[in-house]
């Protein structure tokens, strides 16, 4: 007598010669698959046997591993146009120099321009989820809808000009905090939710001292009114820490307490120049942190991980601006924390592999439902390519992702339950032509940065590509 298998009806059937569930106490998995029915894993763990699924459509994984898609917990996906600006030289001054004195003249179409390749960046990278603070959240929502990529999003609200920064100046104006507000809000009302759930949007004061200390409570206030979570940058600049102490007595997060909005909803970044009073706020308010791994060691300045880790401080890793690769950030922070603290095993592979999905999701409040591949999660998810010398031989170990994988290695991308990238290629747009609309800009913006002090070789123009 045979047993009759009665095929299970599903949409998708991806394998992989291993699979990286990043679910609590899991184990690395041999010869696996994942199964998809609509946008959620229907079975994910070892490969059974033939027959038992009904599939549209199946997906080898002849020489691919499998994982969860990467979550980035903190971007600024058109900051592109900033890349080799801030890499050298003083720490953060270009973000003050050149970057706050060149935004407000980035027009619409050019910052959509620059969107449209920082989301590919970001896909091609392996990353499925970003929580974003940026300009033009609107055209970000829909380049990301358009090509299928999971965002929170946020309007960059400030009530400051940022272009004085450079200066020390700190002019705060309702008219400005008021204006940027109420687009932020009208962008949340709009976007949220749209997409079959793939944009969440989110209320996001740019800074602690970029924003009054009205403009904090009523971003607080109107985030509860909308139900929706908030992005701000904390301690990540010394002159912003000398601002916060100067008017204000007590370190930046410290202050974000004292005036009332600090809470669980609350994504900072950075906490680069965070103090121990600072931390016990963070950790107090149960606030969720974004460690941006790779933008540090270049200003020489590291943050207080080991503390931030101690008291308890939910964190995951980010790419901030220009690098937007998962690899590059593990790896920086595993050189880095290893560094910092002088032990080989201050930070491991297994954990930095954790710290770029499942926790980076728990910081964006998502830690039900990506981050992981297991049963009854979202069907984000990616295969990356062994076949390549800097992997093989490859021991499906957690060092054998984290230390030497490359964002070039992931093949296929899916989110939500949709196919987004076959063979590198994203589908359904047409790469080349984003990557020009790029290119036409380079010799404005190349003799704009070299006028505000910063980097870019005379005579450069958009013939390159």
């Amino acid at each position: 007598y045979k047993r009759q298998i009665v095929p299970i009806d599903i949409d998708l059937l991806v394998q992989g010669d291993a699979l990286y569930p990043m679910a609590a106490n899991s184990e690395i998995i041999l010869d696996a698959e994942v199964a998809i029915r609509g946008d959620e894993i229907l079975y994910s763990g070892p490969r059974l046997e033939n027959g038992h699924w009904n599939e549209r459509e199946k997906i080898s994984g002849d020489g691919k591993i499998l994982m969860p898609g990467f979550v980035n917990c903190h971007s600024h996906t058109a900051s592109i146009v900033f890349r080799s600006q801030s890499d050298d030289g003083a720490g953060g001054k270009a973000l003050y120099s050149v970057a706050f004195r060149s935004e407000p003249d980035i027009t619409p179409d050019q910052w959509r321009d620059f969107a449209r390749v920082g989301v590919i960046d970001m896909i091609k990278s392996g990353f499925t989820t970003i929580n974003d603070i940026w300009y033009e959240p609107e055209a970000l929502a829909d380049i990301c809808l358009e090509m299928g990529l999971r965002a929170q999003i946020a309007y960059k609200l400030f009530d400051v000009r940022l272009e004085d920064l450079h200066e020390g100046l700190y002019t705060h104006s309702n008219k400005i905090g008021d204006k940027r507000l109420a687009r932020g809000i009208d962008f949340v009302k709009k976007w949220n939710g749209s997409g079959k759930g793939l944009i969440t949007g989110r209320i996001g004061p740019h800074a602690t001292d970029t924003c009054s200390s009205e403009l904090h409570r009523n971003a607080f206030l109107e985030a509860k009114k909308l139900k929706v979570g908030r992005h701000t940058h904390a301690a990540q600049s010394l002159g912003e820490v000398e601002y916060i102490k100067k008017h204000h007595g007590v370190g930046p997060i410290s202050y974000l307490e004292n005036i009332g909005v600090l809470s669980s909803d609350l994504v900072l970044a950075h906490l680069t120049y965070a103090d121990s009073n600072d931390l016990i706020s963070a950790a107090r308010n149960n606030i969720k942190y974004a460690h941006c791994s790779t933008i540090y060691p270049r200003r020489g300045v590291y943050p207080n991980i080991e503390e931030i880790t101690k008291k308890g401080i939910k964190w995951g890793l980010a790419t901030d601006w220009m690098m937007n690769d998962p690899f590059e950030g593990m790896r920086n922070a595993l050189n880095a924390i290893r560094l910092k603290e002088a032990r080989h095993d201050a930070y491991s592979s297994q954990e930095s592999l954790y710290g770029a999905t499942t926790n980076s999701a728990a910081v964006l409040g998502l830690e039900n439902l990506v981050g992981q591949l297991k049963e009854g999660f979202k069907a984000d998810l990616i295969q990356i390519d062994i076949n390549q010398s800097h992997l093989i031989p490859f021991y499906a170990e957690y060092a054998s992702i984290a230390y030497y994988a490359r964002a070039s290695d992931v093949v296929t991308s899916i989110i939500n339950g949709k196919v987004v990238m076959r063979n590198r290629e994203i589908q359904g747009i047409d790469e080349y032509a984003a990557l020009k609309s790029v290119e036409k800009h380079v010799s404005y913006f190349s003799d704009k940065f070299r006028k505000l002090g910063g980097v870019a070789h005379h005579g450069l123009c958009p013939c390159g590509l």
